[in-house]
């Protein structure tokens, strides 16, 4: 297996903190090295570490307080020379709301409860780790 010396950011937006808990344990069993997991509660606390941090993996819920996370995809779309791969996770999972995701610019969407093999065979495919 390849060494990956890269460092690996997620950012998990979520605002409910068992959410947050769950989707952190699931990153760090997948043993990728040099993984590191950010967290936000809000919107404007995901826009905020999105620009400081750049992480390359956004988890991003949508009914966010402060700022929804379609605003939150919205305005990290918009910023120059970063492009992270966006998984919206949401409890809203009907095509319009996975339409609006697409068009503002996510990568994949998936509802809740997520399966989370699915999930870290995800992370793996985005990470380009064979497993």
């Amino acid at each position: 297996m390849e060494v990956y010396s890269e460092r690996k950011k997620v950012l998990i937006v979520d605002d409910e903190e068992l959410t947050r808990i769950l989707l952190s344990r699931i990153l760090e069993r997948t043993h990728v090295e040099g993984l590191q997991i950010l967290m936000a509660e809000d919107g404007e606390e995901a826009l905020r570490i999105a620009i400081e941090e750049r992480p390359g993996l956004i988890l991003l819920d949508v009914l966010l307080p402060k700022m929804n996370g379609y605003d939150v995809c919205q305005q990290v779309r918009s910023l120059s020379d970063y492009d992270p791969y966006i998984v919206v996770l949401t409890a809203r999972g009907n095509s319009g709301d996975r339409s609006r995701a697409h068009a503002l610019g996510a990568n994949d969407f998936m509802t809740k409860p997520f399966n989370p093999t699915r999930l870290t065979d995800q992370l793996y495919q985005i990470w380009g780790i064979q497993h």
